[in-house]
C-alpha cells in the first residue's frame, strides 16, 4: 500500500497572517557543514503551470461520489469502466481516485512511486479571475485586499533568500541565470523588489538561436534616458538586455552540450518541447535552480468532452499530453542520470465548478489538486477528496472544504528540497501564516529530505553611515586660501533640486531630491557599492561640500547605505564631468559601521594607476570626462566644443570648473587631461 497522507480541513481555519519584516539572507561564501553531508546545490525545481483551471474534477474523479458526480454531469461525465484506478489498495476509502483515461503516463509514474497528488488546494478567499489568481499563486498571497499589493513572486523571494547578493548577472559558480522560464510562462512569481528579474525568458525552443539572436543586436548602446516614467521603462529594459547578453552565450553552450535519450517519448506539443529542452539544459551542466514551464488552454467552458464518447475531446487531449510530457521528461531525466536532481510541480490558478455548463463543459470553480513529481517523491495521496455534495451558491467546490493550501506545498518543496530553513520560507511566503508555511506534508521521502543542518539561514541585512572626503580637480577654488571647491553652481541657482544622474551615461534615476541645498553645497555625486565579485549592488546620490566631504541631503556628514548584506564592499565615486573612480580600501559590511574614506592624500587610496591627480599634495578626481566613459579623449573636446556655443549659463557637464558657464577655461581643463584612462574595471561596467 502507498503511504497515504490525511490533512484534515480545520488546518487553515482562523488563522492570522505572520510577517517577517526585512529579506532573510544568506551569503554564498558561507558553508554551514561540510558539503560532502549538504551537497543539495545541483537540486531543481522544475514549476509546470496549467493556464487557464484544470477541471481536475474529470482529472481525478472521486469514486467515493461517483453517483453524485454522474447526477452533476450528466453529459460530460467520465463512465465509470473507463477510469484508470489510481491505486486498487485504496479501494472503498475517501481516497478512491478513478483517473481520466488519458493520464496513463501519471499512472505510471504513481505505480513506479514518483507521483504524489495533493488534493483540495486553493487559498482562503479563492478568486475566480483568472489573472488575479495566477498573480496570488505566484507571488504567494491569500486572495485577501490586504495584501494585494504586493509586487515581487514567492520564487523570487526565495531566489534572493538563498542568493542575496545576486544582481542579475553571474556570480561565484553561478554561472546561470537562476531562474529560466519557457514559452509564454508568466514571469510574475520570479520578480524581484530589485531592478533586476530573477530568471531569463526564452520563448520558443531555440536556446542555440537564442544565443544568435542576442549576440546580433546592433547598435550603440543606450546611454541617455529620459527623466520619466518612459525613460524608467528603456532604463529596465537595458537591464534585461544587459544579463540576456552576458548569459546568451552560456545558455547557448549548455544547451549544446546537453542532450535528450531518444527513447524518451516526448510528445511533439508545446509542453513536451519545453520539458524537453529543460532535460537537455540540466544533461548540459546547467546550475539553474527554477524552471518554469507552462500548458495553456485548460479554460475549457465549451465542449470540454466529447459527447459520443467522453473519454475524448479537448480535456482528455491536454491531459494526455500533460501525462505523456512529463512521464518523457522523468524517463529523459533517468536515462541520462540526472533524475535524482529534479523535483517536479504541476499546479493550476484554481479548478472548475462541480457542474456542469449548458454547452457542455465547466466554468470557473474554486480548488483544485497538485501534482508533486519525482524520484524523491514520497508517493501517495494528501488529502481527500473533493466533497461532490458541498457546493456554494454557484455550483463550485465550498471553499471550507479548502484542506492543503497551496503555498503550504511549495513551502515543504524550498525546504525538504532547496534546504531552506524555517526563517526562510517564512521570509518567502510572508503574507502567510507561520501554521501554513511551516505544516509539514512529508512530500519528499525521508532519504532525501534536506537534514536541518543543512538549511540555509537568513541573514539579516545591515545598514553602515559612510563617512568619506575627496576633491574635484576643476572645482577648485584657486583664489581661495588652502583647497576649497567652488560653490557657484549654487550661488547662482544652477545646481538642480532632483539629483542629475538619469539623463547621463550612469543612468540613475533615483529619487533624491532637495528643496534647498545644505551651506556650501558644490554638486551631486553618485556613489556605487561593489562587492567582491566587483558587481555593484547598490547606488546612491548624495551632495558634496566644498571642504571635500560628502553629505546626505540634510548635510550630514555621516551618508546612510541599507539593505546590504555582511560581505566586504567597495565604494566608487562618479562624478558627471571627471573620472570616477574606486576606492581601494575594502570595507566590511556590518551592523552600524561608519568607515571613513579619505582620497585626498594619497594617489594610492583609489583602484588603478595614476587615478588621481596630485595638486600641490592634495589629490583630486581628474577633471575633462564629460561624456562619462572613463576616457578623456576628442569625444569629450567634441562635446564641450558643441556645448559652447550657448552662451547662456547652466548647468551640464562640459562646465568642468563648476562656474555655469562652458568657455576656454574648461578646454583648458580638458587640454591638460586629453588621453587620460579611467580604471578599466570601472570603465568595463560604464560600457555595458
Amino acid at each position: 500500500m502507498k503511504r497515504r497522507k490525511f490533512l484534515k480541513s480545520g488546518l487553515v481555519a482562523g488563522l492570522t497572517p505572520l510577517f517577517v519584516n526585512g529579506y532573510a539572507m544568506n551569503s554564498l561564501s558561507a558553508s554551514l557543514i561540510p558539503a560532502s553531508t549538504c551537497d543539495i546545490d545541483d537540486r531543481v525545481l522544475v514549476i509546470i503551470y496549467l493556464a487557464g483551471a484544470n477541471d481536475i474534477i474529470n482529472t481525478a474523479v472521486p469514486l467515493n461520489h461517483y453517483t453524485e458526480y454522474q447526477t452533476e454531469r450528466p453529459d460530460i461525465h467520465l463512465p465509470q469502466s473507463s477510469l484508470i484506478q489510481l491505486d486498487s489498495s485504496l479501494t472503498g476509502t475517501a481516497q478512491d481516485l478513478g483517473l481520466n483515461p488519458a493520464l496513463t503516463g501519471l499512472k505510471s509514474l504513481y505505480d513506479n512511486s514518483k507521483l504524489s497528488v495533493v488534493q483540495r488546494v486553493s487559498y482562503p478567499s479563492p478568486n475566480r479571475s483568472h489573472f488575479t489568481s495566477e498573480d496570488n499563486m505566484l507571488k504567494g498571497l491569500d486572495g485577501t485586499i490586504s495584501n494585494s499589493s504586493v509586487e515581487d513572486g514567492w520564487i523570487g523571494r526565495f531566489l534572493t533568500d538563498k542568493y542575496p547578493t545576486y544582481n542579475g548577472l553571474p556570480f561565484g559558480a553561478e554561472l546561470d541565470p537562476l531562474g529560466i522560464i519557457l514559452g509564454s510562462t508568466p514571469s510574475t512569481g520570479f520578480h524581484s523588489v530589485e531592478d533586476h528579474e530573477m530568471e531569463i525568458n526564452l520563448s520558443g525552443q531555440d536556446p542555440a538561436g537564442f544565443y544568435s539572436i542576442i549576440s546580433s543586436l546592433s547598435g550603440e548602446p543606450i546611454s541617455n534616458f529620459p527623466n520619466s516614467e518612459h525613460g524608467e521603462m528603456l532604463s529596465y529594459v537595458s537591464l534585461v538586455e544587459k544579463s540576456t547578453q552576458v548569459y546568451s552565450e552560456r545558455i547557448s553552450n549548455i544547451f549544446n552540450q546537453g542532450g535528450n535519450n531518444p527513447t524518451a517519448g516526448y510528445p511533439n506539443s508545446s509542453l513536451g518541447n519545453q520539458l524537453k529542452t529543460v532535460a537537455r539544459f540540466i544533461s548540459g551542466g546547467s546550475r539553474t535552480k527554477v524552471f518554469m514551464a507552462r500548458k495553456g488552454g485548460w479554460d475549457n467552458h465549451v465542449n470540454a468532452v466529447d459527447t459520443s464518447n467522453t473519454t475524448l475531446g479537448t480535456h482528455a487531449n491536454l491531459l494526455a499530453d500533460l501525462g505523456d510530457s512529463i512521464a518523457a521528461f522523468q524517463k529523459d531525466l533517468e536515462l541520462m542520470g540526472n533524475s535524482s536532481k529534479v523535483v517536479t510541480v504541476v499546479f493550476s490558478e484554481f479548478g472548475r465548478k462541480i457542474i456542469q455548463n449548458g454547452s457542455n463543459g465547466t466554468d470557473h470553480g474554486t480548488m483544485s489538486s497538485m501534482f508533486v513529481v519525482g524520484d524523491a517523491v514520497e508517493a501517495g495521496v494528501y488529502g481527500d477528496n473533493i466533497d461532490i455534495t458541498n457546493k456554494d451558491a454557484q455550483g463550485a467546490p465550498h471553499p471550507d472544504q479548502l484542506q492543503n493550501d497551496y503555498r503550504t506545498v511549495f513551502a515543504n518543496i524550498c525546504q525538504d528540497w532547496m534546504g531552506a530553513s524555517d526563517a526562510s520560507v517564512l521570509n518567502t511566503f510572508s503574507q502567510t501564516p507561520s501554521s501554513i508555511v511551516l505544516a509539514n506534508l512529508g512530500l519528499i521521502n525521508s532519504a532525501e529530505t534536506v537534514d536541518p543542518t543543512c538549511y540555509f539561514e537568513p541573514v539579516q541585512p545591515v545598514s553602515l553611515t559612510l563617512r568619506a572626503k575627496l576633491w574635484l580637480e576643476g572645482f577648485i577654488d584657486n583664489n581661495a586660501a588652502g583647497p576649497v571647491m567652488s560653490t557657484a553652481l549654487v550661488d547662482d541657482g544652477h545646481l538642480p533640486y532632483l539629483q542629475p544622474y538619469g539623463d547621463t551615461r550612469y543612468s540613475y534615476y533615483g529619487d533624491e531630491s532637495v528643496s534647498s541645498f545644505p551651506a556650501n553645497t558644490v554638486d551631486w555625486l553618485l556613489l556605487e557599492v561593489w562587492n567582491q565579485s566587483n558587481l555593484v549592488i547598490d547606488r546612491k546620490a548624495v551632495l558634496l561640500r566644498s571642504d571635500g566631504r560628502i553629505m546626505n541631503l540634510n548635510g550630514g556628514l555621516q551618508v546612510p547605505i541599507d539593505g546590504l548584506y555582511p560581505e566586504p564592499i567597495r565604494i566608487a565615486f562618479l562624478h558627471r564631468s571627471h573620472i570616477g573612480v574606486l576606492a581601494s580600501t575594502e570595507i566590511n559590511a556590518v551592523e552600524g559601521a561608519t568607515p571613513f574614506l579619505n582620497l585626498t592624500t594619497q594617489v594610492t587610496s583609489v583602484e588603478g594607476n595614476n587615478q588621481l591627480k596630485n595638486m600641490n599634495g592634495a589629490y583630486a578626481m581628474i577633471a575633462g570626462d564629460a561624456n562619462q566613459n572613463g576616457l578623456i579623449d576628442t569625444a569629450d573636446y567634441s562635446y564641450w566644443k558643441r556645448s559652447s556655443y550657448n552662451s547662456v549659463p547652466g548647468y551640464g557637464s562640459a562646465d568642468l570648473n563648476a562656474d555655469g558657464l562652458v568657455d576656454n577655461t574648461d578646454y583648458l581643463l580638458w587640454k591638460g587631461n586629453r588621453s587620460k584612462i579611467g580604471n578599466p574595471i570601472l570603465h568595463d561596467i560604464l560600457k555595458r
